[in-house]
């Protein structure tokens, strides 16, 4: 548009096909741009000639300008190639070829316009011609000094993109070894557990004392298999949290209810304030939120020799609808100081050695429980000061939740099962097997037993099962791919499928009601859960 207004003008005439021409090489170069995108090595030469085309057609015009004779069209073809210079100098990003093929035809105008249109005997040319040439030399260096800084800064960028892949990997690697650490413990896991809870039920005296003993110390050795592989989800970005409707007062006492044996033998009062004013039900993650609450509790407990420990509750409402729940744990303890606070959310850090040999454990439960206030989408704070006990503060959103529909109630036995069911359960570890067959003889059921895949579908071709255990993680046929083939066909394509997993996250159980299983109990199974299942699962299958 200015130059058609310009080039209206007898003077400057030259405006009209100069733009032309800088229109068709435009068009050119950006044909030359998408053909370069589909394959670069092939076009890149046809790129820089369309570069170097561009530049020719657009410092043309500093020709003519100087030709009008005018102060204003000298300086004006002037400024106009020495712009096209800084142009090309940025545009190049350190390619010498590019600068080159953008930089030198405007550079050559930039001695050729003045010499022909002026008068050769000029100083003011002479001059000029000076400047230009310490023009050239100046952009010269800078053009130098900008590719060495542009490629040590490509090299940095590489570094850390391949410190970053590194990282990644090696996170993805240690994430892959916990889980397999974590999976090859609950083993045997299960096998202390179920053994022991066999022992204490058929037992009396002192062999039922220390059945007991060995059960507390599975379950001790099974919260800490828990934190570690949870502290691994969370760093690989795998955990999640749900959003469902729960009874956050019912929640919040029975956590309470749980601790208040372990507060009285200690000596401790438990105090809880503030639950009148909850809501009968929110949208949360009730797992999730027991679980914090419970390490809190379990430190302030823990940590407090004498005196009480505090839970309030306050509830306020928040802009975008729904209610802010702030829980408060205080207790009476030592308190901690300035450096021990810098430190309480650090993974493996338990304020010193002395607190690791005095209390035990692994210094995972304020982190972990911190990370998981803020997924579900609040934090977790702490004050203190030594000498006068300390307050952790968990805020999180609560949302306005419905009263989920009262589940139908199974017309199945209490206590063992009406008729001798035949099981199949199938596991790739012998440990487990032998486990699972001993407890479920103990039920009265009949039990076989596959070590993989391949031989439960060939033992299921021949035999129909009132349900099936499955192992989800085994080599080759997996659990997963079994129970897919198990609802392809056969006898058993409507038997009941439960997955023994010690993966038991929404995206993994997700994944096996998809594959066709109905249920699941996790790794290490406790007795009382397995039954449930098996009454929830085998009592459908005995009315049906």
């Amino acid at each position: 548009m200015v130059c058609a207004a310009i080039g209206l003008q007898p003077r400057f005439s030259f405006m009209l096909p100069w733009a032309a021409a800088c229109l068709a090489t435009q068009g050119l170069q950006a044909l030359a741009l998408r053909a370069f995108e589909g394959n670069p090595r092939r076009w890149v030469a046809v790129c820089l000639g369309a570069d170097f085309l561009l530049a020719v057609a657009f410092g043309w015009l500093a020709v003519p300008l100087w030709r009008t004779g005018l102060p204003a069209g000298a300086a004006g073809g002037a400024l106009l190639l020495a712009g096209s210079v800084m142009t090309a100098l940025m545009g190049a990003k350190g390619s010498r070829m590019a600068f080159a093929a953008t930089a030198t035809p405007h550079l050559a105008y930039l001695f050729a316009s003045p010499i022909l249109a002026a008068n050769h005997n000029d100083v003011g040319v002479k001059a000029f011609l000076i400047g230009s040439g310490l023009m050239v030399l100046v952009t010269s260096l800078v053009f130098g000094w900008s590719r060495q800084t542009l490629l040590a800064e490509r090299e940095a960028r590489s570094a850390a993109e391949i410190r970053r892949e590194q990282a990644v990997a090696a996170d993805a690697a240690k994430s892959a070894f916990v889980a397999m650490v974590s999976h090859e413990l609950r083993t045997p896991l299960s096998a202390i557990l179920a053994g022991a809870g066999e022992i204490a039920r058929g037992a009396g005296g002192q062999a039922k004392v220390k059945a007991e003993l060995i059960a507390d110390a599975g379950v001790m050795m099974r919260a800490l298999l828990n934190d570690l592989l949870d502290l691994s989800k969370i760093e690989a970005g795998r955990m999640t949290v749900e959003a469902i409707d729960f009874a956050p007062r019912t929640l919040i006492c029975d956590t309470l209810r749980f601790w208040r044996a372990e507060a009285r033998d200690k000596g401790l009062a438990l105090r809880f304030t503030g639950g009148r004013r909850l809501p009968r039900w929110i949208k949360g993650d009730p797992v999730r939120l027991r679980q914090v609450l419970n390490n809190l509790l379990s430190n302030a407990i823990k940590f407090t020799p004498e005196g009480l420990v505090c839970v309030e509750l306050e509830l306020s409402p928040r802009p975008e609808g729904g209610l802010m729940l702030t829980l408060a744990v205080t207790d009476t303890g030592p308190g901690l100081g300035p450096e021990q606070l810098a430190r309480l959310f650090t993974a493996y850090d338990q304020l010193g050695a002395d607190t690791a040999r005095t209390f035990g454990g692994t210094g995972l439960g304020l982190a972990i429980s911190r990370d998981l206030s803020r997924l579900m989408g609040g934090d977790l704070t702490a004050t203190s000061a030594e000498g006068r006990g300390a307050r952790f503060v968990l805020t999180l959103p609560a949302p306005h939740g419905e009263e989920p529909p009262t589940p139908e109630p199974l017309d199945a036995p209490a206590d063992g099962f009406s008729d001798t069911a035949a099981v199949l359960v199938v596991d790739d570890h012998e440990i487990n097997r032998r486990t699972l067959a001993q407890v479920l003889e103990a039920f009265g059921l009949e039990v076989t037993l596959a070590a993989d895949g391949e031989t439960a579908l060939a033992l299921a071709a021949e035999t129909r099962f009132a349900a099936i255990l499955m192992d989800v993680n085994m080599p080759g046929l997996d659990g997963l791919d079994t129970t897919r083939r198990l609802r392809a066909e056969g006898l058993n394509r409507a038997t009941p499928v439960i997955a023994v997993t010690g993966a038991v996250a929404e995206g993994d159980i997700a994944a096996c009601r998809a594959a066709g299983m109905q249920d699941f109990v996790e790794k290490p199974f406790e007795v009382s859960a397995l039954h449930t299942v098996l009454v929830r699962v085998l009592g459908g299958e005995e009315a049906a």
